[in-house]
C-alpha cells in the first residue's frame, strides 16, 4: 500500500483521456487520508487520519459501498495499525495488521475476511512484519515484509526471505527472495512508502527498497516457484510512485503521485521506456487494462484504459543501473 496523502494528488485531476469504461463510485477520499487503492475490481478507501489507522471501506464493482470494517485484535484495543489490504476477484479480503502484543515481537497478523467483512481466519506471522500483501488467482496470499529480531524492534541480522506465501487457512507454503540479495540499509519490504507486491497468473512482482534512502528502489519479478526473472533499479522514478502489474506481465510506473510520465519495462532491453500518458493517478491493473482515479478533490471515479501503444524508445540505462530519464 502506498501511503500517499490524497491532498498531494488532488491538483492532478484535470488531465485525462477518453476511458474505455468509467464507474462513478459512492466513495469519497478525504484530503488527510491515504490514497484509495484498486484491487481486482474493488475500491478500498481509508479514514482521514495522518498516521496509523485501523479501519477501511470497500466499494463493489458497481461503485456502491459493500462494507466498512474496523479491525480489532485480541488485547490490542484501538492500537491496531493496518499496513495493507487486498481483495480477490470474489471479494474475499486479506488485511495485514500490527498491534502491541504479549510476545517480544509485538503482534503481526494477516486477517482473512469474507465478502461481507466477516473475519474467517487470523494468521499470526510471528516476528515477520507483513508490510504488503496480494491475493493470487489461486486465492493464496503473497506477502512482502521484514523480519524482526526476537525481543527487539530492529531487523534480524540473520538472513531471511522477504516474500512468503500463505494459504487462506493460514499455512505458510513457501518463502522466496533472500534479504541478502539487497544492500544494507532500509528493510526492502518495509510497510508504507512506495512499495508493494502484485501477483499475476504467472508472476509475482515486488517494488522494494534497495539502499539507504527511500529513493533507492528496485523492481523484481519472480515466477511462482520463486525464481527471479527480472530485476531493475527504479531510483529515478520520482516519489510518490504508483504502479500496476497487468495479467500479461507488463509493469507500469507513474511518478509524482500520478503526475509524472507513464513508464513501462522493456524486458528485451532491460530498461524503462516512456509510453503515451493516458491519465493521472494510476491505481492499478484489472486484467490487461490499466485503471486510474478520475474525479477531483474527494470524488473517486474509476477509469479503465487499454494498455498504451509502444510508441517511444526505451530510456538508456547507465552503468550504475540508474536511468537517463527526464524528471518524472
Amino acid at each position: 500500500m502506498r501511503l500517499v496523502l490524497l491532498g498531494a494528488v488532488c491538483a492532478l485531476c484535470a488531465f485525462a483521456g477518453n476511458p474505455d469504461r468509467e464507474v462513478l463510485t459512492q466513495a469519497f477520499a478525504f484530503a488527510d487520508a491515504p490514497v484509495p487503492v484498486f484491487r481486482h475490481g474493488y475500491l478500498v478507501t481509508f479514514p482521514p487520519v495522518r498516521g496509523p489507522f485501523n479501519s477501511f471501506s470497500v466499494f463493489a464493482r458497481d461503485g456502491r459501498l459493500a462494507f466498512e470494517k474496523t479491525i480489532e485484535l485480541p488485547g490490542a484495543g484501538s492500537s491496531v495499525s493496518i499496513a495493507d489490504v487486498d481483495l480477490d476477484a470474489d471479494g474475499n479480503v486479506a488485511v495485514a495488521a500490527h498491534a502491541p502484543g504479549s510476545g517480544g515481537c509485538m503482534l503481526h497478523v494477516v486477517l482473512v475476511l469474507d465478502r461481507t467483512g466477516r473475519q474467517t481466519k487470523l494468521i499470526n506471522t510471528g516476528c515477520f512484519v507483513v508490510g504488503h500483501l496480494a491475493i493470487g488467482p489461486d486465492h493464496s496470499i503473497w506477502t512482502l515484509g521484514w523480519q524482526r529480531a526476537p525481543g527487539s524492534t530492529e531487523e534480524d541480522w540473520q538472513d531471511y526471505m522477504i516474500v512468503r506465501r500463505f494459504t487462506m487457512d493460514g499455512k505458510q507454503v513457501s518463502a522466496f527472495l533472500p534479504r541478502s540479495l539487497f544492500p544494507k540499509g532500509l528493510e526492502p519490504g518495509s510497510p508504507g512508502g512506495d512499495l508493494g507486491i502484485q501477483v499475476t497468473p504467472g508472476r509475482v512482482g515486488v517494488l522494494v527498497y534497495a539502499g539507504t534512502t527511500s529513493k533507492n528502489r528496485e523492481w523484481v519479478e519472480l515466477d511462482l516457484n520463486g525464481k527471479i526473472v527480472e530485476r531493475l533499479r527504479v531510483d529515478n522514478v520520482r516519489s510518490p510512485t504508483q504502479f500496476a502489474f497487468t495479467a500479461d506481465n507488463h509493469v507500469y510506473f507513474q511518478g509524482e503521485g500520478g503526475g509524472g510520465s507513464l513508464l513501462t519495462l522493456d524486458n528485451a532491453l532491460d530498461a524503462l521506456k516512456s509510453v503515451p500518458k493516458q491519465a493521472t493517478n494510476l491505481m492499478g491493473a484489472d486484467g490487461n487494462d490499466l485503471v486510474y482515479q478520475g474525479g477531483c478533490c474527494g470524488e473517486v471515479n474509476l477509469q479503465w484504459f487499454s494498455q498504451p501503444l509502444d510508441l517511444e524508445p526505451p530510456l538508456a540505462p547507465l552503468i550504475d543501473g540508474s536511468l537517463t530519464t527526464p524528471k518524472l
